[in-house]
């Protein structure tokens, strides 16, 4: 789904990111370009970059934790 028209930036782009490192919403307008024309778009687009981070944070500790305690 676009969350940027002005710029063509999408909910999966921003998820991208996130995987990719972007750590701060600054950083997240540079690669992308959202929220950098009109800012209409900008609340949606930190709340998905957010939920992402959040996301990617819970499925890494999720990997760290079965790497320490294996299913048997």
């Amino acid at each position: 789904m676009y969350v940027c028209l002005c710029h063509g930036v999408t909910d999966r782009a921003i998820r991208q990111a996130a995987r990719d490192g972007v750590s701060s919403f600054e950083e997240l307008q540079q690669r992308t370009g959202v929220s950098t024309c009109c800012g209409a778009c900008r609340e949606y687009a930190e709340d998905t970059w957010q939920e992402a981070l959040s996301s990617d944070a819970t499925a890494r500790v999720t990997a760290s934790a079965q790497l320490w305690h294996p299913a048997v």
